[in-house]
């Protein structure tokens, strides 16, 4: 490969998706297990989606990973590149949709979703703010990630593709299964 291409295709962002996103699961975990162990509560309903989630969440960090360390070329490039592009587009969608409802409100357009999106207070628009800071950092990283590997790997676009849409109906199903 020439010293150009590695140039235009930089691994930083790979390992900045998987530290994000891994601190991310980490915090998620401890704060679980500790209420396992201090409250005595295990997780309920929403809350088992909740780490069902954040298991999908690392199997992100460990394609990320796969992209950029030599134990990842024993997996299909395919794979790797439209798992980085699903976890993008999963990532981006909810925050997305959110600004979306939000502008949409502003607009004076009524929309009763009785759901936190649809929220107008100042908590509402933190948590729009921390969805973005969870959610909308993390897929700038996949998608540049995605791009990096696709340029160095030369795997064809319609894997991208592929990815963004089951990333994004991967997402919308979670969705439906919290309500």
């Amino acid at each position: 490969m020439s010293p150009l291409l590695r140039q235009k295709s930089p691994v930083w962002p790979a390992y900045g998706a998987a530290g994000f996103v891994g601190l991310f699961c980490a915090v998620v975990l401890i704060l679980a297990a500790v209420n396992a162990v201090v409250e005595g509560a295990l997780p309920e309903g929403d809350g088992w989606i909740a780490l069902g989630a954040v298991g999908l969440r690392l199997l992100t960090v460990a394609l990320a990973l796969a992209s950029v360390r030599p134990w990842g070329r024993r997996l299909p490039g395919w794979l790797i590149l439209s798992g980085l592009w699903g976890a993008a587009a999963a990532q981006f969608v909810y925050p997305a949709l959110e600004l979306v409802v939000k502008l949409l409100i502003l607009a004076g357009v009524p929309i009763a979703l009785g759901k936190g999106i649809s929220n107008m207070s100042a908590t509402g628009w933190f948590n729009f703010a921390a969805a973005w800071v969870v959610f909308g950092i993390p897929a700038l990283l996949f998608g540049l990630a995605a791009v990096s590997y696709q340029r160095r790997s030369a795997t064809p676009s319609r894997y991208a593709w592929l990815g963004i849409v089951a990333g994004s109906a991967a997402l919308m199903l979670i969705g439906l299964l919290i309500g």
